[in-house]
């Protein structure tokens, strides 16, 4: 971000005119799950000699993690950032408590960015669910389906069926069947 600025902020060699730079990350997960907000920041060490740089030539940028909690806190930045990013509220929800609770009323525009922010949200939301359910009904599925292997080939096998025969009519393996018969006492 710093180094982008060439050509925009400044031009040749005129680093005088660089601009500090903040980046700013939301953690939807809080560790322990409490809210937090964390600043980083740059500081001069002399390693060589004792040369001191001033301040606002190297402190140029800054970083900021804003960590979301599971529980509401006093503090309102928090409580903004957590109607806006984790709350289930719909758009039009999020604009009447964006009014009354903190004041904020937004333009057409605005409330239109925000409809289009909660829909993509509930679309991956939605997407998530989507691919748990699925990946929940494939594992059911294929639990089932061995269980099913299974009863079968204990029936094979108290019809006193060969284990050999009972283990490639079950597509179940050798070893597999004769865990299965010792565990019911067949062999």
């Amino acid at each position: 971000m710093i180094s982008s600025q060439k050509g925009t902020e400044f031009t040749n060699s005129d680093y005088n005119k660089i601009k500090k730079v903040y980046t700013i990350w939301i953690c939807m997960e809080a560790p322990q799950g409490k809210s937090a907000i964390n600043r980083y920041q740059l500081k001069e060490q002399h390693l060589l000699h004792r040369y001191k740089e001033p301040c606002q030539n190297y402190d140029l940028m800054g970083i900021i993690f804003v960590y979301l909690g599971n529980s509401k806190v006093k503090d309102r930045l928090i409580n903004l950032l957590d109607l806006m990013f984790k709350s289930s509220k719909n758009a039009s929800e999020k604009i009447t408590t964006l009014h009354n609770d903190f004041g904020i009323d937004l333009t057409q525009e605005e409330e239109g960015d925000l409809e289009v922010m909660c829909n993509l949200g509930e679309g991956i939301y939605e997407d998530g669910l989507m691919k748990g359910k699925q990946e929940g009904w494939e594992k059911g599925r294929k639990e089932g389906r061995r269980e099913g292997k299974l009863e079968l080939a204990l029936e094979m096998l108290k019809d006193g069926m060969a284990l050999e025969k009972v283990a490639k009519y079950s597509k179940l393996s050798l070893s597999i069947i004769k865990e299965l018969a010792k565990q019911n006492k067949l062999i």
